[in-house]
């Protein structure tokens, strides 16, 4: 008996962390990169095969107790033989900890593995319950845009608390998104905002509130930007509407060295704008090309100039 399930990361165009907070987002699903979970049954103790870890799932790193509590949450919830051992494989292609979503493609693609795998029918209103569980483990206080891209495969404009809203829309231009190589750490991040967000000092939560409404207002800008017709759009307004979305996220202290330095070098490179996605503190980053041969050549620039360990280029359209 063999469970499978997949789940695609994800890219934050515009709204990280000030979606927390209840400002709009908008982001796409990934489908250049993905996870697959596949779940057998096996006579000894739960096992966990994966690329961060080998090894029985009762003795998992902290980094990885959302996955061992959300299977652990699973078991218990559908009471199944405590005899039976499982052996959980997760493949991978989406970076580990690079704010492109991978924790919430992990616990989607193991919850719908493991309906897969009882042969039972899994509802989306079930799928994001567990996979919002996961979530809270993995970072705290998610704003539950990861899950909800994962679970759903769509495009979305976003805005917590309130009804998912899909968002079509097509552009003539490319994005280049960049891997930075390094680690990032969405749950500090988000807990040091936090604590600047409920600071006792006055100028301080001023200034974080300042920049996070100025990021919802952004979004909205270039929502209205990216819903007119082709012969509309200004890509001059898109990508300075970007460089400003970034400006606001070094403002309120979640990117870092490495994103700021890949953002300024890639505009000077000839994308016309870009910034960090993802939780920050590391992870990637995404620039805006007019199109695909200058992805692709900023792309390859990037990587030779040791900016990014890797580089993808993807139409900028859902």
């Amino acid at each position: 008996m063999t469970g499978i399930g997949k789940a695609y990361g994800k890219i934050i165009l515009m709204g990280e962390h000030s979606v927390v907070y209840g400002y709009p987002s908008i982001a796409l699903p990934f489908k250049g990169a993905e996870i697959t979970a596949k779940i057998n049954s096996s006579d000894g103790e739960h096992w966990l095969d994966s690329q961060l870890y080998v090894g029985p799932l009762a003795k998992v790193p902290s980094n990885l107790a959302n996955v061992s509590q959300l299977i652990a949450k699973l078991l218990s919830d559908h009471q199944l033989d405590q005899n039976l051992g499982l052996h959980i494989e997760v493949m991978s292609s989406i970076p580990a900890e690079r704010g492109m979503g991978s924790s919430a493609a992990v616990a989607c693609a193991i919850i719908r593995a493991f309906y897969d795998f009882i042969e039972a029918n899994l509802d989306t209103d079930t799928l994001l319950a567990y996979a919002d569980f996961a979530e809270t483990i993995c970072h705290g206080n998610p704003s539950g845009l990861d899950a909800r891209l994962a679970a759903l495969a769509k495009p979305l404009l976003y805005t917590k608390g309130q009804a998912l809203k899909a968002f079509h829309f097509t552009t003539d231009y490319w994005l280049v998104v960049a891997d930075t190589g390094i680690i990032g750490n969405t749950k500090q991040a988000v807990a040091d905002l936090q604590s600047q967000h409920d600071s006792p000092h006055p100028t301080r939560s001023q200034a974080v509130n300042y920049y996070l409404h100025h990021l919802g207002d952004l979004v909205d800008q270039f929502k209205d930007q990216l819903i007119l017709d082709k012969a509309q759009q200004r890509f001059e307004s898109m990508a300075q509407l970007v460089s400003q979305a970034h400006h606001d996220l070094q403002a309120l202290q979640v990117s870092s060295a490495e994103l700021d330095y890949g953002v300024s070098m890639a505009c000077q490179l000839g994308a016309g704008g870009a910034k960090m996605t993802g939780g920050g503190r590391g992870g990637c980053y995404y620039a805006l090309a007019k199109s695909q041969e200058q992805a692709l050549s900023l792309g390859q620039k990037l990587v030779e100039k040791g900016l990014a360990i890797k580089t993808w280029q993807v139409p900028f359209s859902s």
